[in-house]
């Protein structure tokens, strides 16, 4: 049976143990109990733990205070395996090779974490991976009109984080974007979300990059703060006056069909009406949610006016919203929760840190990779994500490092990059990747263009995960897959050949060596086995549905 933690006992891991998992479903996966318990190897063992302490970091005596002060017990630091599977996930946005997992663990520098995370930060892999969250962000995962171009956006967001642009910039940008579509990846932001006169576009404007909520108050004035019905529709009117217009061209077949769109700025004298509710028309003019105007509205470029009052040096709303954002990428929470509704009526967790994180992210010029180096080396991220003694979950005030469940795209490309499946599927491409994820995605119809995952531990999930098209690519032995490789390599081993295939499997998919009471049976069954690719196959099958491969700890 599988063991507590998500380790798995190889004599287990035979078609039995395959249907009694079938049977439960895999929603037993996102149930991981507390490592070190009796009869388990300490996990400080299995994973290779570095028990130096990491790099001196400007906010860890203000986190040390903090759970001082609340009578906290912070978490051991994270094994070294630990923290390169969760760096690779968080920045990378997949699990690392056995190649990447073995440098970084045999590697003896003090500084080797910090050493690693500027490497990633240098990956190809880094934009790539930030372009799909933001993309996500931005527009969302499911399909868009017609005039909306993805890809393009996405390729435009790549080159931004590629080229490490600071992110004051990237915002304006995106909020002063016009042109094509096609040629100007950055209009699509806008294009997405120009419905019932720009209210979803005035939404997530303010939500992404000032971490506001104001679609509170886009009927009402807010119960709880100071937000008024007219700041809503104060931000809404620095939307009017743009203009599209679809561009056609004749397609293979002759017919015109259209090839891009266009996105123009009209200066208008427009102004935006809402409903009061006491039964009266309400009317606004661009105003910033702070007070500030814009003078002569009828001959401004609204939109550029909107984006000089986002990413005002003097002001802290776009930093400090990137900053919670980011934070919680890396947390899995945020300080302020959610993480779009920051305000005096939703209290941080560690104001203190919040504030000097902010304030050296603003004052350093919005780097967006400089702040993820602060993250990182953190001793909240270090953290290891094991309890200390009887600690409970409440208000742990980031000292333990929160589980969380693989996102559908870091599950997809953590798959391919365990198993080698594209070599033996056909290839690694977008369709496969879309046609992924929209099992797992529903929208919900409202104006804001939300949407939601059926992703986390279901059974649409279970069955992929078991039998889906890309675990049969992944098990399947062929020429060119990882279990062919290890199979072939291991015949090139001199000493044990079972121990080496075992070994592979196991850092292949949870990105650490197996302990010894994982390995000692496996190795054994797997020496009196006649049929090795078999067990392979269901060692490999039960690893990669185990709780450790799918959470990111």
């Amino acid at each position: 049976m599988p063991q507590r933690d998500g380790r798995v006992d190889a004599p287990a891991i035979r078609a039995p143990w395959r249907s009694i998992v079938a049977a439960a479903g895999l929603v037993a996966v996102l149930v991981v109990a507390a490592r070190g318990r009796a009869g388990d190897e300490p996990a400080e063992k299995s994973l290779g733990a570095n028990k130096a302490a990491p790099a001196a970091n400007a906010l860890d005596p203000l986190l040390r205070q903090a759970w001082k002060d609340a009578g906290l017990k912070p978490a051991t630091v994270a094994g070294d395996a630990e923290f390169l599977r969760r760096a690779y996930l968080d920045i990378l946005g997949r699990i690392p090779t056995v190649a990447e997992a073995r440098e970084f663990l045999n590697a003896k520098a003090a500084d080797k974490r910090a050493r690693l995370v500027d490497l990633l930060l240098e990956h190809v892999d880094y934009p790539k991976n930030f372009a799909t969250e933001w993309t996500n962000l931005l527009i969302g995962r499911g399909r868009q009109e017609r005039n909306v171009d993805r890809a393009a956006l996405t390729a435009w967001l790549r080159k931004q984080f590629s080229a490490d642009r600071p992110w004051n910039e990237v915002v304006y940008d995106l909020v002063t974007a016009s042109g094509s579509n096609k040629e100007n990846g950055a209009v699509n932001y806008t294009l997405a979300h120009l419905e019932t006169e720009a209210v979803p576009l005035t939404s997530r404007t303010t939500r992404l990059f000032l971490g506001q909520q104001l679609q509170c108050v886009q009927c009402h004035d807010h119960p709880q703060n100071d937000w008024k019905q007219a700041d809503f529709w104060g931000i809404n009117a620095f939307f009017r006056g743009l203009k599209t217009e679809e561009k056609r061209m004749a397609g293979a077949d002759g017919l015109e069909k259209v090839d891009h769109v266009e996105l123009t700025d009209v200066p208008t004298e427009a102004f935006a009406r809402f409903d009061r509710r006491n039964g009266m028309m309400g009317v606004a003019f661009p105003k910033f949610i702070d007070g500030r105007k814009v003078d002569k509205p009828g001959k401004a470029v609204r939109r550029v006016e909107l984006a000089k009052l986002i990413t005002d040096p003097e002001g802290d709303m776009l930093p400090r919203a990137m900053v919670n954002r980011t934070w919680a990428h890396f947390m899995g929470k945020g300080f302020v929760n959610p993480v779009d509704d920051i305000g005096p009526h939703n209290t941080p967790v560690l104001p203190e840190v919040f504030d000097k994180l902010t304030e050296e992210f603003r004052e350093g010029g919005c780097d967006v990779k400089q702040l993820i180096r602060w993250i990182t080396s953190s001793a909240a991220y270090q953290a290891s994500s094991v309890r200390p003694g009887k600690a409970k979950a409440e208000d742990d005030q980031f000292s333990v490092m929160m589980l969380r469940p693989m996102s559908p795209e870091q599950l997809f490309d953590s798959l391919l990059t365990a198993t080698a499946a594209h070599r033996t599927g056909g290839g690694r491409n977008d369709d496969k990747r879309e046609g992924w994820m929209r099992q797992f995605l529903f929208t919900f119809g409202n104006d804001e263009g939300d949407e939601a995952t059926s992703f986390q531990g279901t059974i649409p999930q279970s069955l992929m995960m078991m039998n889906g098209e890309l675990m049969r690519d992944a098990l399947s032995g062929k020429p060119g897959s990882f279990l062919s490789d290890a199979v072939e390599q291991a015949g090139r081993q001199h000493r044990s050949p079972a121990g080496f295939m075992v070994d592979q499997l196991y850092m292949a998919a949870l990105s650490r060596h197996p302990s010894n009471a994982e390995s000692t049976p496996a190795v054994a069954y797997l020496e009196s086995s006649p049929d090795a690719m078999s067990f392979l196959q269901d060692l490999f099958w039960a690893l990669l549905n185990s709780n450790e491969f799918i959470l990111i700890h």
